[in-house]
């Protein structure tokens, strides 16, 4: 005689579905064997079903889910729930997974957080403890592919592969919250430039775009410092060829020839370095707005080289 077991995946009216397991037979209508009465093997079902419990059916999607029942989405390392129509990721998922260096050998290991976007697990931001790296985009490598994909947007070129130490947030995200420090010393702010120019590099306004390096000593028009890690960046969706210039703070400046810590700074006849104020100009008071910085520190030699200066002060 067949026995019956209610189900509340499609109850609309608080009563249950009930399935029929009949005399002898496995009934299939879930992902779990339903061993009806008298059925010969009976063990083998039964063991089987606690090892898929046991594993929340990890060896792939489930094709006959109800109501409630989890899953384990192996390849993507998240557990899901059936709510009834889809699999929806449990919120916020944490996960650990390892990946490979671009250089085909280290590896690395990232702590990843998840959401649930439209029934799919989206990385809204990657830890890492390791220093800058680019990751290996070779699925043979790298087996989770739908990281990478989520992560870059489909765009799997540096530097959309970079991970950065620390708190790596998806493209397109923003972080809120009060600083109290910055790891790095100057104000910067993006401007349309006619070229890209290395870090220390002095600049006017001018020049096909917004800003150049400057062509000669003493430049009425020297603006500023080309930044090479700003503590805070102005303007920085700006599209285009551009450069961060340093407004305020401390920064490397190329600087050539002999400069004496607090020396002030002045564009030099070569284009985009600085180099100190002659006693001659110092007591002359040449227009002061000419200046770059001052320096930092003392540089000995008569080539170029890059000196830390402060920027923005008199």
């Amino acid at each position: 005689m067949a026995y019956t077991v209610k189900k509340w995946g499609n109850d609309t009216q608080g009563v249950s579905d009930e399935i029929q397991v009949e005399d002898g037979k496995i009934n299939l209508e879930t992902d779990l064997q339903l061993v009806g009465r008298d059925y010969y093997g009976y063990g083998e079902a039964i063991a089987q079903n606690f090892v898929d419990l046991l594993e929340n059916f990890a060896q792939g999607q489930p094709t006959t889910p109800i109501l409630g029942q989890i899953w384990y989405d192996e390849p993507n390392g998240v557990f899901k729930f059936y709510d009834g129509n889809v699999w929806t990721p449990f919120s916020a998922n944490i996960r650990t997974i390892v990946v490979q260096n671009s250089d085909g050998n280290t590896l690395h290991n990232l702590t990843v957080i998840y959401d649930s976007v439209g029934g799919n697990t989206v990385p809204i931001c990657v830890f890492s403890a390791d220093e800058e790296f680019t990751m290996d985009i070779s699925p043979a490598h790298n087996p989770t592919v739908s990281f990478r994909t989520d992560w870059n947007g489909g765009d799997t070129t540096a530097p959309k592969n970079t991970i950065y130490k620390g708190l790596n947030l998806k493209d397109g995200m923003k972080m809120h919250g009060i600083a109290t420090q910055a790891q790095y010393a100057d104000l910067a702010e993006l401007y349309a430039s006619d070229a890209e120019y290395t870090p220390g590099t002095v600049l006017k306004i001018g020049g096909e775009a917004e800003v150049t390096q400057t062509s000669e000593a003493l430049c009425m028009e020297v603006f500023g410092v080309v930044s090479s890690n700003p503590a805070y960046l102005m303007n920085s969706a700006m599209q285009g060829t551009s450069v961060p210039v340093a407004l305020e703070g401390r920064v490397p400046v190329r600087v050539i020839g002999e400069v004496k810590k607090g020396q002030r700074l002045v564009a030099s006849e070569t284009p985009g370095v600085a180099r100190g104020v002659t006693k001659f100009e110092h007591a002359e008071g040449d227009d002061w707005f000419r200046m770059v910085g001052r320096a930092l520190e003392d540089k000995t030699t008569l080539g170029e080289g890059l000196v830390e200066a402060v920027v923005g002060a008199k």
